[in-house]
């Protein structure tokens, strides 16, 4: 996702740009969120291991939540309280690791996505259109 449409949601809800280690960390409570969400529904059948491993992202989401609570310039929507929406936890998720890679690095997971499948391919993902 362009980090410019965020950055403007960002400055119409009054919110501060984090840094990458408080972006990373907002990342890993969106993915906890996530995680709750799919357990909360159980749109497929799980087995015991990997309720477990959703409930431990859950909660250590809920951790890293903690650690960002306190973050100047952060308003908590207390999402974890409202009915589970999947498709607004991934763009949650979506956004926040779009927020952590323009921090980090000054760019978007697509740009980076798009340059490893280039190095694999070992050619321009434009030149597959034309193949």
């Amino acid at each position: 996702m362009e980090t410019k449409t965020i950055k403007n949601y960002y400055q119409a809800r009054g919110l501060a740009w984090p840094g990458q280690k408080d972006a990373l960390l907002f990342y890993l409570s969106e993915v906890g969120e996530l995680a709750e969400a799919y357990l909360a529904i159980s749109p497929v059948e799980l087995n015991e291991e990997e309720r477990q491993l959703l409930s431990d992202f859950a909660s250590l989401g809920m951790q890293a939540d903690e650690i960002v609570s306190r973050v100047d310039g952060w308003v908590r929507n207390f999402d974890r309280q409202r009915k589970e929406n999947i498709a607004h936890e991934v763009a949650d998720c979506n956004m926040m690791l779009s927020v952590f890679m323009e921090s980090f690095e000054g760019r978007t997971p697509d740009d980076a996505l798009q340059e490893k499948m280039e190095l694999k391919l070992g050619k321009s993902l434009d030149t597959l259109a034309r193949d």
